[in-house]
């Protein structure tokens, strides 16, 4: 009887280890599988923007180098918070990206009654660029400097009108800045996409855009548009004969749009570290570098727990900007 027992009981304690060994194999194949149908990349700007070509860029270059299928989906409006929203309300299994920009940070300050806190609902996976903005003017206005810019507005106080891509966007930011900074009074105007943005400056319907370089770059080049200054802390090596604002007297003035991706902060590590290490692949591939330079959008590469130090600093940093906006 005693042997009886024995046997049983290994017999029980194999079954035991063949289901625990059935029902690891069957996570790994399930981890091994991920991902087995199309992820989504969220843009919460309109097509033919910065973040949008950018967004559009990794995704065909994920397709390319891991086989993946990346679907773009632009939810525009509100300054990239519905595409915000959208992301961290979906489910949490790593289909699901947020590709951000600036703004992000801002509107932390500029909607402090927004729901969605960095941190607690998204977290940081990868940067992938950063560009500065240009001021651009139409050329029928007949300006070619920064002075010759501010003593055209002055003189027209809440009669300029600039191109924005909504409230709190680098744009925005930018014309706030420098109204404060050159004492004039311009009027934003706001636009839901790049494309729209930049055919109304082309159309005479706007007077100046404080655009992301890659939305205005041809234009530049090919003299459609007048550059007149940049807002990096260095000139754009794409539009080298353009000056900086603190070149030009603005010292310390600095807007730039910086691109990264982000997720629902409940994805599985596992599934947020194999999107990081394909995004730095990608973003490393050459003709992915060709692109973005084609594009005058400069390499912005850090690991995902740097990255999320640098939104925290970011999100801290314009807490005193739009404070002192009055915002």
């Amino acid at each position: 009887m005693l042997a009886h027992y024995s046997q049983r009981r290994r017999q029980l304690l194999l079954g035991a280890g063949a289901l625990a060994m059935l029902a690891a194999g069957r996570r790994l194949a399930s981890a091994d599988s991920f991902p087995d149908r199309p992820m989504r990349f969220i843009v919460g700007f309109g097509a033919g923007g910065s973040t949008d070509i950018v967004a559009r860029a990794l995704a065909d270059k994920l397709g390319d180098g891991s086989g993946w299928k990346v679907v773009i989906e632009n939810r525009t409006g509100a300054s990239g918070n519905i595409a915000t929203q959208a992301v961290a309300s979906a489910e949490p299994d790593g289909y699901t990206y947020l590709v951000g920009a600036s703004p992000f940070a801002v509107n932390h300050w500029l909607f402090p009654d927004f729901p969605v806190k960095y941190g607690r609902d998204l977290t940081a996976i990868a940067p992938l660029g950063a560009t500065a903005n240009a001021l651009v003017v139409h050329p029928s206005l007949k300006i070619r400097t920064l002075t010759e810019f501010i003593t055209f507005a002055r003189e027209r106080p809440g009669a300029i009108t600039y191109a924005t891509l909504g409230n709190g966007s680098s744009g925005h930011l930018a014309g706030v800045a420098f109204d404060l900074r050159a004492g004039t009074k311009m009027v934003p105007v706001s636009y839901r996409g790049g494309g729209e943005a930049l055919k109304d400056l082309l159309g005479g319907h706007v007077q100046a855009w404080f655009a992301s370089i890659p939305s205005v770059l041809e234009q530049v080049r090919s003299g459609q548009l007048v550059g007149i200054a940049t807002t990096g802390p260095q000139r754009a090596s794409w539009l080298p004969d353009i000056a900086t604002m603190a070149e030009l007297g603005f010292e310390g003035f600095d807007v730039r749009l910086w691109i990264g991706v982000l997720a629902p902060a409940a994805v599985p590590a596992e599934r947020l570290i194999l999107m990081e290490q394909a995004i730095a692949r990608a973003m490393a591939a050459r003709d992915m570098q060709a692109t973005l330079d084609a594009q005058g959008v400069a390499p912005f590469t850090m690991s995902r727990a740097k990255f999320d130090a640098f939104m925290i600093a970011e999100i801290e940093r314009w807490r005193t900007v739009v404070a002192s906006l009055g915002k």
